[in-house]
C-alpha cells in the first residue's frame, strides 16, 4: 500500500515521535501535544536506535527528540534520520539542556525544524509542534491535490 493511499484514508492521523531517555519528559511532551487537540498518533520511545528501526517504513510528521541520549546524541540521530529520510519524514524538534548556542545552530544547519533548551516552555513548544504539523499536513494536500 502506497503512503498516498494512507494519508488520503477517511481516518488517517498525523504521527509524532517522542524520544527521550526520561520518561516524565515523554510525558510531558505527550501532553502539550495532547493540548493541541489535532487527534494525533504519538509514539513515545526511549531508544534512538529502536525509533530509527521503527520509523523505516512509517509516516512520520514530526519528531520531538532529546539531544543527550544514551546509544548516539541527537545529532547523530538527527543525521541518521536524514539520511534514511524519504517522504515519509518531516520535522524533528530537539530539546536539549545544552545551552551553547553554537549547538543550536549546527543542529539547525543539520535540518531540525528548532532547537528548544530544557526545560522547553510549553506555550513555545506547542506553538511551534502546531505549525510543523500543519505545514506537513498542508504540504501533503497540496501533493496529493497536484497527483490528481
Amino acid at each position: 500500500m502506497s503512503v498516498s493511499s494512507i494519508r488520503s484514508a477517511r481516518k488517517f492521523r498525523q504521527t509524532a515521535l517522542l524520544i527521550d531517555d526520561q520518561s516524565i519528559v515523554l510525558d510531558i511532551h505527550a501532553a502539550i501535544l495532547k493540548s493541541l487537540k489535532m487527534d494525533l498518533k504519538i509514539v513515545k520511545m526511549t531508544d534512538p536506535v529502536e525509533a530509527l528501526e521503527w520509523m523505516q517504513n512509517k509516516q512520520v510528521d514530526l519528531i520531538i527528540t532529546d539531544f543527550r541520549m544514551h546509544q548516539m546524541d541527537g545529532m547523530q540521530f538527527v543525521q541518521a534520520i536524514k539520511n534514511a529520510c524519504n517522504e515519509l519524514c518531516h520535522s524533528i524538534i530537539v530539546v536539549t539542556a545544552i545551552k551553547d548556542q553554537t549547538t543550536h545552530q549546527e543542529l539547525i544547519a543539520a535540518g531540525v525544524s528548532a532547537c528548544l533548551t530544557k526545560p522547553a516552555q510549553t506555550q513555545e513548544l506547542a506553538r511551534i509542534a502546531k505549525n510543523l504539523l500543519e505545514e506537513s499536513r498542508d504540504h501533503y494536500n497540496s501533493a496529493l491535490l497536484e497527483s490528481k
